[in-house]
Parts: C-alpha cells; sequence; structure tokens
C-alpha cells in the first residue's frame, strides 16, 4: 500500500492513498451470509484506519493539527481508463472519510466535498488524492455544517 502527502503554499493539504477496493463501494453487491458481511467490515476498516494514520502523520508532520479546513476534494488516478462512474468512485472513499475525520478531530459530517471529483490515468502509481482545502484558500465557501 503506498500513502504520500503534501502541503501545498496555499496551506492545502494532499494526502495519497491507494484507490479504494471495489468491495468498499456502496453498490459492491455481497453474498448473503453472516460471514461476507464480516469481511466487508474489515475491508471497510482496513481502509478507515489507513487513512486515519495516514491523516494523523501528515497533520503532525506539517504542524496542521490546529488548522481548521474548509472541506476536501478527490482526484482519482485509476490503473487503467476504465474509470469508475463518480458516485462510485466517491462513495468508495466513505472509510478514508471517516479516517481523515477522526484523525482531525471533527464530525465526518462537517467535513464537506467541495470541488468536483477528479478522474485520470495512472498505470504506475492507481491511486486517491484527497486534499484538505483550510478556510480561506477556496472560492467555493466554508462548506461547514454548524
Amino acid at each position: 500500500m503506498t500513502t504520500d502527502f503534501t502541503l501545498h503554499p496555499d496551506g492545502s493539504l494532499t494526502i495519497a492513498l491507494p484507490v479504494p477496493h471495489r468491495d468498499v463501494s456502496p453498490n459492491a453487491s455481497r453474498p448473503q451470509s453472516k460471514w461476507a458481511a464480516i469481511v466487508k467490515s474489515k475491508k471497510i476498516k482496513s481502509h478507515r484506519h489507513a487513512a486515519l494514520n495516514m491523516a494523523l502523520l501528515a497533520t503532525r508532520t506539517h504542524k496542521q493539527t490546529a488548522t481548521v479546513w474548509a472541506g476536501y476534494s478527490l482526484a482519482f488516478f485509476f490503473k487503467t481508463a476504465a474509470f469508475r462512474d463518480d458516485d462510485n468512485a466517491d462513495g468508495s472513499c466513505k472509510a478514508y472519510r471517516d479516517g481523515i475525520a477522526q484523525a482531525l478531530g471533527m464530525d465526518d459530517k462537517k467535513l464537506r466535498k467541495i470541488k468536483l471529483s477528479t478522474h485520470a490515468k495512472d498505470a504506475d502509481f492507481p491511486r486517491v488524492e484527497i486534499t484538505l482545502h483550510p478556510i480561506g484558500t477556496t472560492d467555493v465557501g466554508a462548506g461547514l455544517v454548524p
């Protein structure tokens, strides 16, 4: 699992994580057994912990622990040109969003998507880049829910 993070000059923070497994997509079907539900739950938990750990490392490394975040955006880089549809790709990142919100010490319902997702091909390093935008760096607005 390759991960990375970058602090940009405007204060935004990009966290790169592996493209979520298809099984964590909201539309992923699973056999109707208790064991299959447990397997899917473990995959979701694994994705959440990967995002939690990377977000903690990124915010502590760049001393961004007190930053107030306006929201996030997603950029997908798939191995092939056969992209997933927008809704499923975004929905499969829910576990990542939950982990990042936990690392930031905020309720995930207050961490809003403020830009449209982008999709591209990168056969060498497929990933999803989650960019956190601090308040004041985006023209979209605060994005925070009171």
